[in-house]
């Protein structure tokens, strides 16, 4: 029996090492919980990536087209790990569908979820309509083409960004208190986005600071202000309320710079959400034994291993958000990797 690989999911990361695995030539299962492949930015129909300001279908559209195009992968949609017996090069998993899969090595690539903002109730999501989520924003952009406020439809005169909802937050606990490393940046893009079409708008973002790692500084952060006129203002956000005399929200905050409180009208507030393990990698994760981090519970690489993508568990690789924010291009790197190290644990032979 030829030496096949198991791949559990099929967002950025899991079509990276799915693609590299068939290209390779070997047999490789890829196991996908929701009916189509992509993850989070194809089936939440996010709008622009970052960093590159592509669609996803430019950026993932091409991994899902030679996966599902290629004889030596598998793929298996809907469908869900639910038992992994044994150890490599042997391990044998069940799958939701009744079928079984024998594979010498595995590629974890479960992704993350969305912080859930209810659970920062002074914020006032899912009690006043006009607050929402960034992912809600990249839908409305998305799915719909234009700005306006949930309560009324019309466009809204005031924005307002609340970065790291979830995020760097000791309130939360110590299962919190990591960067989403891609909020800012986003925050810059989307807030962008709406002066470039609105520009009668007024976009403000809050924040604790900001931080647009390596090369985005420029295009996400110095360019919105200076181009854009998006507007920055350090500061906590305290609660965010509803008055009914006018039909606005306030935005209550602590000013940071000139050290007093201060409370805004604002038409439409956007919380910038934080990522935290999906479901499904703190499942396989129990399955399988892996390393977590002991706060956030994202997947962590074996301490004796020179490389991030190797789990403390023989033959298992870990790729993609699911140990933890990246961004999706950087995702997709990662299972790439992983499909590699994948092939060489397995010994695979690979001819021109």
């Amino acid at each position: 029996m030829a030496k096949s690989v198991l791949v559990i999911g099929g967002g950025p990361a899991g079509l990276g090492a799915a693609k590299a695995l068939g290209s390779l030539g070997i047999p490789t299962v890829l196991v996908e919980k929701e009916d189509k492949l992509g993850g989070r930015p194809v089936i939440e129909d996010y709008h622009t990536l970052i960093p590159r300001k592509m669609k996803p279908d430019q950026v993932i559209g091409p991994f899902v087209s030679d996966v599902q195009n290629n004889p030596n992968v598998d793929v298996k949609l809907g469908t869900e790990v639910e038992a992994i017996e044994g150890e490599a090069p042997n391990f044998k998993v069940k799958l939701s569908n009744g079928d079984t899969v024998e594979a010498s090595a595995i590629v974890v690539a479960t992704g993350f979820q969305h912080f859930d903002p209810k659970r920062k109730g002074e914020l006032g999501y899912g009690i006043y309509p006009d607050v929402i989520t960034n992912l809600e924003l990249e839908q409305m952009f998305s799915r719909e083409g234009k700005l306006y406020r949930p309560s009324n439809g019309e466009l809204p005169k005031r924005v307002a960004f609340v970065f790291c909802v979830g995020s760097r937050d000791r309130q939360l606990g110590v299962t919190n208190v990591h960067c989403c490393r891609y909020g800012c940046a986003l925050s810059g893009l989307q807030g962008t986005e709406i002066r470039e079409h609105y520009p009668e708008v007024d976009v403000f973002c809050y924040y604790m600071d900001v931080r647009t790692y390596g090369t985005w500084e420029y295009p996400f952060y110095w360019e919105p202000q200076e181009k854009h006129g998006v507007r920055y203002v350090r500061g906590r956000i305290a609660e965010i309320t509803y008055s009914p005399s006018d039909g606005r929200l306030r935005v209550k905050h602590e000013d940071t710079i000139v050290q007093r409180p201060s409370e805004v009208p604002m038409d439409l507030v956007v919380l910038v959400l934080g990522m935290e393990p999906s479901e499904g990698t703190k499942k396989i994760a129990k399955m399988l034994g892996l390393a977590q981090d002991p706060d956030s519970l994202f997947l962590v690489p074996a301490e004796e291993a020179a490389s991030n993508i190797t789990s403390n568990k023989a033959g298992v690789f870990i790729a993609g958000a699911c140990k933890g924010p990246i961004d999706i291009e950087s995702s997709i790197a990662e299972g790439e990797a992983a499909g590699a190290e994948a092939a060489a644990f397995i010994g695979a032979k690979v001819t021109a």
